[in-house]
């Protein structure tokens, strides 16, 4: 485990040397992780500091976590990049060790309160790609009122060399990186529904 423990004060004075950046791009903070919500009280406090300040900012989250929490950010956070993994929960607690009931309901009660939502998902060959899950994620999402695009990111190999640094096995080397016909059906499947798709993001 490696880090350094800051304050919000410490946070804010590292943010706030990019200032000019975010000024001229139109840019911001992104506050992601490991999962941001496994802080929530710092997190909620950094974001109402970015807020203060007139700073954009975007929580990337995978949704697994406390409800309250979630909510409490929303009037705070003006963009939240919303990983769904995969729609079906047998197969989301088979490789991600959780279930997504409560990832789903998050979602759901998240784009009542809050209207600039972008679904990420990582689209992984043979896990969930097949037509069903395709097909119910997109009438999921398309049922959210703050949904506003789907970003579809495609499976490749990068963390290969981290986990074998790690000594770790890497459980998906066998599955192809998705072809680009395959990742342009993706996009029509979803974008049948209404949504707005793009790859990568």
């Amino acid at each position: 485990m490696v880090g350094t423990r800051m304050t919000v004060p410490e946070v804010m004075a590292e943010i706030s040397k990019d200032r000019i950046f975010y000024d001229d791009s139109r840019g911001g903070v992104t506050f992601s992780g490991g999962e941001p919500l496994m802080q929530p009280r710092f997190l909620r406090d950094l974001l109402a500091a970015c807020r203060a300040q007139s700073i954009h900012t975007t929580v990337d989250t995978c949704g697994f976590g406390t409800r309250e929490y979630l909510l409490s950010i929303a009037p705070l956070t003006d963009l939240f990049l919303y990983d769904l993994k995969a729609i079906d929960e047998a197969k989301h607690l088979q490789y991600t060790g959780v279930s997504n009931s409560s990832i789903l309901e998050n979602l759901l009660a998240l784009g009542r309160v809050h209207s600039n939502i972008w679904i990420r998902l990582p689209l992984i060959p043979g896990l969930n790609d097949d037509d069903g899950q395709l097909e119910a994620t997109a009438r999921f999402a398309a049922s959210i009122p703050g949904v506003r695009q789907i970003n579809v990111l495609p499976y490749h190999k990068t963390a290969i060399h981290k986990f074998r640094r790690l000594g770790r096995p890497y459980r998906l080397e066998q599955i192809p990186d998705p072809t680009p016909e395959h990742l342009e059906r993706v996009r029509q499947k979803l974008g049948a529904f209404g949504l707005t798709v793009k790859t990568g993001g």
